[in-house]
């Protein structure tokens, strides 16, 4: 729900009053109501219906966090769990098996807020070159499904459209997509050759007998392309991340968890094309492959644990080129 002015509603919740206003006052364009505890949130957000609501770690451990997080999953709210600036965000409750997303810091999640409220903004963080990004590649395998689930979950019902290859056996898919679709905000779909490319829609690599592909740059679609396996496999996140090149500048792409090197490589092009680049960290990944070797080779701009790749993916910060880490 949205103010008579069409700003969108947003809750934040924090006991430190400085915390509060540090966040709110970099969140020009919403309309944002603070509480000092879950008590005093209840009867705001029963009232102002917010679309996002933001909660301190501090809180993540009271007994009325359950109650609230019920009353955000009834009332449609994006729930965001942040933590104190330097300090890990860590997993947090969820409601109805919808997970909230922890996020490392009010900093980050101020620029969050603002891109999430305002898919236009062109607010910089402090010390970054940042936007919104205008379409979003994630490639996974071994460990891939869980994943995927925890990072799509962090994407608002608008998200950029995103393009997924996953390593999976045939027939699986449709289930996978059945999954997603029910439990995240945006659209999940089997790609169809020649599908235009809308936000709000996450996009699946539909079967083993073709790559999935991004074509056109004036109205980017679905490419469904009969090849020969890469690196051994089809679809290949190698060939999605090239085909992405010519619009490289406007794409954030990350490389989960898998076996291999299927990825790798077309992620470095990506960033040396200006693209922002993420891999998945070793702690939290199955298989430490794929992403071992991205960031091995420099392909990486980021290397994050799974709980922080969404909401990276949407600030879409930009890589500089060049050498990696």
């Amino acid at each position: 729900m949205s103010d008579q002015h069409g700003a969108k509603r947003v809750l934040v919740i924090d006991p430190h009053c400085v915390r509060r206003q540090r966040i709110t006052r970099r969140t020009a364009g919403l309309d944002v109501q603070e509480a000092a505890s879950l008590c005093e949130a209840f009867p705001l957000a029963e009232q102002g219906a917010p679309q996002i609501v933001a909660i301190s770690g501090d809180l993540g451990t009271e007994p009325e966090v359950e109650g609230l997080l019920r009353l955000a999953d009834m009332l449609g709210s994006q729930v965001f769990f942040y933590s104190a600036a330097g300090q890990p965000a860590k997993r947090v409750p969820a409601a109805r098996d919808r997970p909230a997303v922890p996020v490392q810091d009010g900093d980050m999640l101020a620029d969050l807020l603002a891109r999430l409220a305002d898919p236009n903004s062109h607010r910089q963080p402090s010390g970054s070159d940042a936007r919104m990004p205008e379409l979003v590649l994630i490639g996974a395998s071994t460990g891939g499904i869980d994943a995927l689930e925890w990072v799509l979950s962090s994407f608002p019902a608008d998200c950029p459209p995103t393009l997924v290859v996953q390593h999976i056996r045939d027939g699986f898919v449709t289930g996978l997509v059945r999954r997603l679709d029910s439990s995240i905000r945006p659209r999940v779909t089997e790609a169809e050759d020649g599908e235009r490319l809308q936000r709000g829609t996450v996009y699946f690599a539909p079967d083993s007998g073709r790559h999935l592909a991004v074509a056109g740059q004036a109205v980017p679609r679905c490419a469904l392309i009969r090849a020969e396996p890469r690196n051994g496999h089809r679809p290949s996140v190698d060939l999605l991340f090239e085909s992405a090149l010519p619009v490289a500048r406007s794409v954030s792409a990350a490389l989960l968890t898998g076996m291999g090197a299927d990825g790798a490589a077309g992620l470095g092009g990506l960033r040396r094309a200006g693209a922002h680049t993420i891999a998945q960290d070793r702690e939290t990944s199955v298989v430490w492959g794929m992403p071992r070797v991205a960031v091995e080779s420099g392909a990486a701009a980021e290397v994050l644990p799974l709980d922080r790749i969404g909401p990276a993916l949407l600030l879409g910060r930009v890589a500089t080129t060049g050498a990696g880490r």
